[in-house]
């Protein structure tokens, strides 16, 4: 086998790739493949085939890359050097056969596992193989967040591209990525709208002076042409946007503290929170922003069972609440200039020789964790009202809204095609069988059994963990509970315009 001959074409098949010549470049793979049959080949050339192909729209050149690479898989990611790359690859093939199919159909990603979650969990391989080429690392995160983007999950994405550009913050292809997913996020912000519409509008314009795939140049433009034709003001898009910054003004030490944790770890509920540019990303303002309601006229009601936008926002003020409630027990457990000892003081303890703490910071941060987890059933009751699906009251449970009883999605639910809603399901399925089924069986040794903190404790499980690690697994979950109850909304918002958009449609045809 000719290394060198193999990398020099590789090299040459990458440079054709950047000038636009995706014929020469495609080549050049095939060539590189009839080589040798060596693993180091076949990773040299699907890589070609799977950009190439995802380049020109060519379900048949990525297939070819995508087999290619898994017929030599794991002799490849036995060479460390290869290894991370290889995921890389492999994820973007799979994601690129996605983007194809969506093309086709726009929600075919709804409630069901397609090559987008396989793509995302090739991505994580490849991130927890601690990159250390920062624009590398900087690319992984961008494809990341482009699969959370393409199932709804813009909460998600958005943080995907942030940690891209804090990598490399010239990124081209992730300001413009962050721009796109602005403009989804964008609906949500009520009187903040249009700023964050002129924030995408710079990120792209920057991507697109920076230089990004050629691909890419047509997409980004065609965003910057809708945003110029629907914004009311045109002179103003060329202004970079201006944010005053926010002022913390609290009436004592701990309520600088909090508001400062809550900052740090983004955990307000508020759709100006991601960016912390004003004092809008101060505070848990996030509501119910319209609802379509019926009108009674001529007889008694009860408006709080009637009225869907009342009852449904005393849902949300008591998930609201809760969520509030698990924040502040997290937060007052890490403020050590409070001394909670004298909670401790008169409490007796066995020493049971194995190890483990026992104290109120630790039983705070263990009752924050439970208190977070349950929001998500209160979610799926939500949801189950929202939608009337029928699911008794006693039964209902996040892991249980999606299925029918022969465990297929529910029909109401898959009627939708609502990506908010996808959101919201695929999370549950990170936590049923993903990177979040850490944090479920935490909770159910939390729930129906101990938890052992000790000060060391070499490996890690859901029953024993040191106490920092049990904090940075309320926090993950913290964050993904925020997510949640903002794609909840989302969910509500897109509902309730279709809805109204039925409506006109129904009153103009009948005029």
């Amino acid at each position: 086998m000719d290394m060198e001959k193999i990398n020099e074409l590789g090299q040459l098949a990458i440079r054709k790739m950047n000038a636009g010549d995706f014929e020469g470049a495609l080549s050049l793979a095939h060539q590189i493949k009839s080589l040798s049959s060596h693993h180091v080949a076949s990773f040299v050339a699907s890589g070609i085939l799977i950009d190439v192909g995802n380049a020109v729209g060519d379900e048949k050149i990525i297939r070819e890359g995508v087999n290619l690479l898994q017929k030599d898989f794991e002799a490849i990611i036995q060479q460390g050097g290869y290894k991370p790359t290889a995921y890389y690859y492999l994820a973007n093939g799979y994601s690129a056969l996605l983007r194809l199919e969506i093309m086709k159909a726009p929600f075919i990603v709804c409630f069901r596992e397609t090559e987008l979650n396989k793509a995302i969990g090739y991505y994580r391989e490849a991130i927890n193989c601690d990159l250390k080429d920062s624009m590398f690392a900087s690319q992984v995160w961008v494809n990341l967040g482009n699969c959370f983007d393409h199932l709804g999950r813009v909460v998600d994405a958005l943080e995907c591209y942030d940690e891209a550009l804090r990598l490399k913050p010239d990124h081209g292809m992730a300001l413009g990525n962050k721009g796109q997913a602005l403009l989804h996020y964008a609906v949500l912000s009520g009187e903040h709208e249009g700023t964050l519409i002129r924030e995408a509008y710079s990120l792209l314009i920057q991507a697109l002076n920076l230089g990004v795939p050629p691909e890419a140049v047509s997409s980004f433009s065609e965003y910057v042409k809708q945003i110029k034709e629907h914004f009311p003001d045109k002179k103003t898009l060329d202004k970079l946007p201006e944010y005053p910054g926010y002022k913390i003004e609290s009436k004592s030490e701990f309520e600088r503290f909090l508001v400062e944790f809550c900052l740090k770890n983004r955990l307000y509920l508020n759709i100006c929170n991601f960016c912390q540019k004003c004092d809008a990303a101060i505070g848990d303002t996030a509501i119910i922003k319209r609802m379509i309601v019926q009108i009674e006229t001529g007889k008694k009601t009860d408006f709080l069972k009637n009225d869907a936008y009342l009852h449904l926002s005393g849902y949300l003020n008591q998930i609201k609440q809760d969520y509030i409630t698990a924040r502040f027990l997290l937060i007052l457990s890490r403020y050590k200039k409070l001394d909670l000892s004298f909670v401790d003081k008169h409490v007796l303890i066995v020493d049971t020789l194995d190890s483990s703490i026992h104290n109120i910071r630790i039983q705070l941060v263990k009752t924050s964790f439970k208190v977070f987890y349950d929001i998500l059933d209160k979610i799926a009751y939500f949801i189950n009202d929202y939608l009337e699906l029928g699911i008794s009251e006693k039964e209902i449970s996040f892991p249980q809204l999606w299925y029918t009883k022969k465990k297929t999605i529910c029909k109401k639910i898959e009627d939708t095609k609502n990506l908010s809603l996808n959101a919201l399901f695929n999370i549950h399925k990170d936590f049923e069988n993903g990177p979040y089924e850490k944090l479920k069986r935490t909770r159910h040794a939390l729930t129906h059994r101990f938890v052992n903190i000790r000060a060391s404790q070499t490996q890690q499980d859901e029953e024993n963990m040191t106490e920092d690690e049990l904090v940075n697994r309320t926090l993950e979950l913290a964050k993904i509970v925020r997510g949640a109850i903002i794609y909840l909304l989302h969910f509500i918002y897109v509902e309730e315009t279709r809805k109204e958009a039925r409506i006109r449609n129904s009153l103009s045809s009948s005029s």
